[in-house]
């Protein structure tokens, strides 16, 4: 079955997406140009402009995307009023997501280009809030605080094992998340 305009486009755009965030991860946010997207796409930089006008765009769509996803997770664990069931529940859900969207590419939270934008540091900074008050309360400890941090970036561990399968990679760091934020 032939697809339409709006699904090539889709699809277009997806990869758009994933080849930006690939070379983001491999160049960092500033090292990495549209033209350089472009061709690792084998289009041109009209083509990338006709999807995103601007690099930051693009950042902004891979940010939205990531964020939306922990965003349902962090709404499903508000319900769950057993602390350690909320705990597991948002560990399984985190390392669920970041293993399947980012153990190829996983990119830095830490990077000065991406911290540089508001629109991609504040929804990020205000989910982190949100996650830890979710698992720890209002009023987090600093072993909790520096837990949640510790979890929140799973991006540096993952590319220390690009072979590792994706199922043991997922194992170890659900286990090691838990131990991290429970007591």
């Amino acid at each position: 079955m032939a697809s339409t305009r709006a699904e090539q486009a889709e699809k277009t755009r997806r990869t758009l997406l994933d080849t930006a965030q690939r070379l983001f991860a491999e160049h960092g946010y500033d090292a990495t140009s549209l033209q350089m997207i472009a061709d690792a796409m084998d289009v041109t930089k009209a083509n990338v402009y006709y999807y995103f006008h601007t690099k930051a765009e693009i950042l902004e769509a891979i940010t939205d995307l990531a964020i939306g996803g922990l965003a349902t997770i962090l709404d499903t664990a508000e319900t769950i009023p057993d602390r350690r069931a909320r705990l597991e529940f948002v560990v399984d859900g985190f390392v669920d997501l970041v293993v399947a969207k980012h153990a190829i590419t996983p990119m830095n939270q830490t990077d000065p280009g991406m911290r540089r934008h508001d629109r991609v540091r504040g929804p990020i900074d205000a989910l982190t809030e949100r996650g830890m008050r979710v698992l720890f309360g209002d009023r987090p400890t600093l072993d909790e605080q520096a837990a949640y941090y510790l979890v929140s970036d799973l991006g540096q561990l993952i590319r220390r094992f690009p072979g590792t399968p994706v199922d043991d990679l997922r194992a170890t760091l659900k286990r090691l998340c838990l131990r991290l934020v429970q007591d």
